[in-house]
């Protein structure tokens, strides 16, 4: 009788663990599909959305990189950016049933996948190059005003580099109209003149060092200098005018020609004037 009764408990124990075993076997698999633990890899429809997101920052990072100087960074790698957005906006997103952005994004305090995402995008944003493209759908198409600007650009450098030689004297005569349309169409695509703030980076990068190259290497705003000069000057002595006739009157004129027996008696006849005028106001 004992000897059944022990078997029945051993039976049931072994029963009791089996059920233990499938609920901890339950719960890994929820851990696994949760992405609350590393027991399990991850899904692997978010390690390839992962490393191809990688991708297209080291990508863009090169690109910008490699076209800092002179900035061109904003239309030669528009389109590494755009599919590193999308990949970026893939990893947020829930990929049959699962949320990849469990698995990578702030999900601890280093946060590295978020903090690669906003460096790239602060680049981007910084050198407002989206300010160079309308967004139809998503895409970049160059805006009319960015074309226009190039082609001014290189009007206006291809100016300079056919008349360096043989005198260099005569470019900026020769080349001050490509130019100075350049500079006026450049001030409409902003508020203010300068357009750091609001303008394209790579327009803002062509236009400063075109002007350095008029003003400083061409040394051309001499030309302008010259007028302003004669401008001034003529100004000035039209302002002094007025106060060189009024000292000619006050001491050239016909009193000071009058013997002093006259200007006394003048004189005394306006005192005396006053005086009268006093004593009837009384």
């Amino acid at each position: 009788m004992g000897s059944k009764i022990m078997f029945y408990l051993i039976i049931i124990v072994c029963f009791l663990n089996r059920l233990k075993a499938d609920q901890n076997i339950n719960l890994l698999n929820n851990l696994k599909y949760n992405g609350e633990g590393y027991i399990f890899p991850y899904p692997d429809q978010c390690i390839k959305i992962l490393e191809e997101f990688a991708q297209h920052a080291s990508n863009f990072t090169l690109c910008s990189i490699i076209n800092a100087s002179p900035v061109t960074l904003c239309e030669k790698c528009v389109g590494n950016y755009v599919k590193f957005r999308d990949k970026y906006n893939e990893l947020l997103s829930t990929v049959n049933g699962t949320s990849c952005r469990s698995f990578f994004i702030s999900h601890d305090r280093l946060n590295a996948v978020q903090q690669y995402h906003d460096n790239i995008l602060n680049v981007w944003n910084m050198g407002n190059c989206n300010d160079c493209f309308d967004w139809v759908q998503e895409k970049p198409l160059l805006k009319n005003e960015t074309i226009h600007f190039h082609k001014m650009y290189n009007d206006t450098i291809n100016c300079i580099n056919s008349n360096m030689v043989p005198n260099i004297s005569e470019v900026c005569n020769i080349c001050m109209q490509a130019y100075e349309q350049l500079d006026e169409f450049y001030k409409t695509l902003s508020a203010d003149s300068i357009g750091v703030d609001s303008v394209c980076m790579d327009i803002v990068d062509s236009m400063n060092a075109t002007r350095s190259i008029w003003s400083k290497t061409l040394n051309c705003c001499n030309l302008r200098r010259t007028p302003e000069y004669v401008f001034l000057s003529c100004a000035g002595i039209i302002s002094f005018l007025p106060i060189l006739y009024y000292i000619a009157v006050r001491y050239c004129g016909p009193i000071r020609d009058l013997p002093n027996v006259l200007k006394q008696s003048r004189f005394k006849q306006t005192i005396l004037r006053g005086l009268s005028i006093d004593s009837r106001s009384d």
